[in-house]
């Protein structure tokens, strides 16, 4: 059990490195363009600050695929500095876990279903790394 636990943990920790990595890929090759800021060159009020609306939605693109590779990092080091016998911590799976939920919010409301299947396929594999270290502990 505490194998399959690991090996769940790591390939969600993975797919977040993979998919900001091809989100960041994806943003400097098919999102930064002169014909999307031309379209996009709107200005509107952010916290009190005009902000244009092309370099809002570049930055937020951005930090994106940036943050998933993160935090995809930052949960293999988690694995790594485990002791062999310990299970991946209950705490690291119900932070993936939240995060896809709202993977799946986003995709069902913004984005369409592929990001709808990934999510779910990433929960599912996440719920069961998380049961297989709750029944461990």
């Amino acid at each position: 059990m505490r194998r399959l636990a690991k090996i769940l943990y790591t390939i969600n920790s993975i797919t977040c490195i993979f998919i900001g990595l091809l989100h960041t890929h994806a943003h400097y090759t098919s999102l930064v363009s002169e014909e999307l800021a031309e379209v996009m060159n709107h200005t509107i009020l952010v916290t009190g600050t005009n902000a244009n609306v092309y370099n809002l939605w570049q930055g937020m693109s951005l930090m994106m695929g940036l943050l998933l590779i993160i935090v995809g990092l930052s949960h293999l080091l988690i694995l790594k500095q485990l002791a062999k016998e310990d299970f991946p911590p209950i705490g690291g799976s119900l932070i993936l876990i939240l995060m896809l939920v709202f993977v799946i919010y986003a995709g069902y409301y913004f984005f369409g279903g592929w990001q709808v299947y990934g999510g779910a396929m990433g929960l599912l594999l996440q719920g069961t790394c998380l049961i297989l270290s709750i029944r461990g502990k």
